[in-house]
């Protein structure tokens, strides 16, 4: 597990490294646009101190606009693994951020529009809110993705490419028959997986 204690997932100013930014790309399917423009900050940063749940209840990350907050714990170099399918999940949800914008008022309406969307999804999934709504259905994509990767390309892991962007540019183009079958793969989030 050494190579994940090494790896570094953030700039200093929060924002995803190069390589980091095209793997979740490619597992994620979301616009390196949003990837750029993203800040990956403790969850202390944001004016809710979201999420307020416990991050073994999924509470471990949120999105606000163009920001990603996430529990302190997830920043220790003992939780990078963690950090890396955390945000492979978490980026999945940069598009339905982005449709309000990226300013103070936008993300409010998404902090509102994402409420909203909860509240429905308790009515009508119970307990089980949280996984079966749409926008998480959608976002874990990438998080299923990357689990898939992990496990068929041991040969040849994305996370030894994790310090040289052509390396991962060029790993991606290598798997990209296989990432393009996960993709069209994908079963949704079920309700037993943690």
């Amino acid at each position: 597990m050494a190579i994940f204690a090494a790896m570094r997932l953030l700039e200093a100013d929060g924002r995803l490294t190069e390589p980091v930014r095209i793997l979740l790309g490619a597992v994620s399917g979301v616009e390196d646009e949003l990837l750029r423009r993203v800040q990956v900050l403790p969850k202390h940063r944001n004016w809710l101190h979201f999420p307020w749940y416990a991050a073994a209840k999924g509470g471990g990350a949120f999105v606000m606009g163009d920001r990603i907050y996430a529990h302190q714990r997830f920043f220790l170099d003992a939780f990078t693994i963690h950090f890396l399918y955390l945000l492979a999940h978490e980026v999945g949800h940069l598009p339905h951020a982005a449709r309000f914008g990226h300013t103070a008022f936008g993300r409010m309406r998404f902090v509102c529009w994402a409420t909203g969307h909860y509240l429905r999804s308790a009515l009508r999934n119970g307990w089980h809110a949280h996984r079966l709504a749409r926008i998480e259905q959608e976002a874990e994509r990438g998080r299923w993705v990357l689990a898939e990767l992990r496990q068929t390309t041991m040969a040849d892991p994305p996370f030894t490419h994790l310090d040289d962007p052509a390396r991962m540019v060029s790993w991606t183009s290598r798997h990209r028959v296989l990432l393009a079958e996960l993709h069209r793969r994908y079963p949704g989030w079920p309700l037993d997986q943690r």
